[in-house]
């Protein structure tokens, strides 16, 4: 909160300075400058001009955005109302919004990031989302993987969790993910967000309550069991956890409301700079020898950078004979089946 504070000054004495030259504009404008050319053309009357007074609707416009840009640091411009999952957030209480404050605030720190997740958002929300509508389960939860990769389809934790969804190992193939020194599907765009989906669906089958299946993705299900059996407590926000727990499902809610209302925090982006939205078509296919990875980026007349951004969990160039699964950008995936056929050793099992 001390940096918050510093931040905030430094930005309220540079709106002030702004503020003060603005004015002093005016105050040359319509007071000085009048005086002159009364002296210099007493018999001109000054006429206000079209052109001053659209610079001075500009300058009225630019204080109002410096002001809205600071506000953020006006706590009572918070939302008093949020929800994440469909339940209610008890911002009412002071520990509650505390623990929001800390986070949200934090974001707000760092516009240039916040800019970033809100386009890699509009980027990836539709292959998220198509998976989610599929197991009928809650929208907010692309919010989860936002907080835990910040997007970045190539993140690899201290620990070791890699992804999108940041699966270590042992939880990855627990859910059915195939990891190798040749493959890694914890990369898998699809399957890695099929996977996590799948997770959490069976967390919130056993807890019965998507906060708590939530903070057991971060901690895992059984230290929430643990925390539970020995607390008396089912509420999340009454459960005594890990620190980096409890900040994580508040983080979520952070990213929720800045992402959803980000112009009401400052942030204004221009739709026509989002990037491309990723729409991937799995295609599983067979190889009955060794194969170079670039037969499959050629096959999609794709660079191999492009190729291997979309296809994260081929971890080597040549790639023993088996089963493996491709991603394709959808208005790719005719002209790839079309092109294996050039391969008598590859046969494509299924697409999907």
């Amino acid at each position: 909160m001390i940096r918050g504070k510093k931040t905030g000054d430094s930005i309220t004495r540079l709106f002030n300075h702004v503020v003060f030259l603005i004015l002093s504009s005016i105050f040359i404008l319509f007071i000085v400058l009048p005086l002159f050319t009364v002296d210099l053309f007493a018999q001109t009357p000054p006429k206000r001009t079209n052109g001053i007074e659209k610079r001075l609707s500009e300058l009225e416009k630019e204080v109002l955005r410096l002001k809205k840009e600071t506000d953020f640091y006006n706590l009572s411009n918070l939302p008093d109302n949020l929800i994440l999952c469909d339940k209610k957030i008890p911002l009412q209480r002071d520990d509650i919004r505390e623990r929001f404050e800390r986070e949200i605030l934090q974001f707000l720190e760092n516009k240039g990031l916040l800019v970033i997740l809100i386009k890699r958002y509009y980027k990836y929300q539709g292959l998220i989302n198509e998976e989610i509508k599929r197991l009928s389960m809650p929208p907010d939860l692309v919010f989860l993987v936002i907080a835990e990769s910040y997007l970045n389809p190539r993140a690899l934790s201290k620990a070791n969790a890699a992804g999108l969804w940041q699966f270590i190992k042992e939880t990855g193939k627990k859910e059915g993910l195939y990891i190798d020194d040749t493959v890694d599907e914890r990369y898998n765009l699809k399957r890695a967000t099929r996977s996590a989906l799948n997770h959490l669906k069976k967390l919130n089958e056993e807890f019965n309550d998507w906060l708590i299946a939530m903070a057991a993705y971060n901690a895992g299900a059984g230290r929430l069991r643990e925390a539970i059996a020995n607390q008396n407590t089912r509420d999340f926000f009454d459960l005594f956890l890990p620190e980096e727990t409890e900040r994580y499902i508040f983080r979520i809610i952070s990213l929720k409301e800045v992402i959803l209302n980000r112009e009401r925090y400052g942030i204004r982006i221009d739709e026509k700079t989002f990037y491309k939205p990723v729409g991937l078509k799995e295609v599983v296919i067979e190889t009955s020898k060794e194969m170079h990875i670039t037969v499959l980026s050629e096959s999609m007349a794709l660079p191999f950078k492009t190729f291997r951004d979309y296809n994260l969990h081929l971890r080597r160039y040549r790639l023993p004979k088996g089963v493996y699964s491709v991603n394709v950008p959808t208005e790719k995936q005719a002209l790839f089946i079309k092109n294996l056929n050039n391969y008598p050793y590859i046969r494509v099992i299924r697409e999907k």
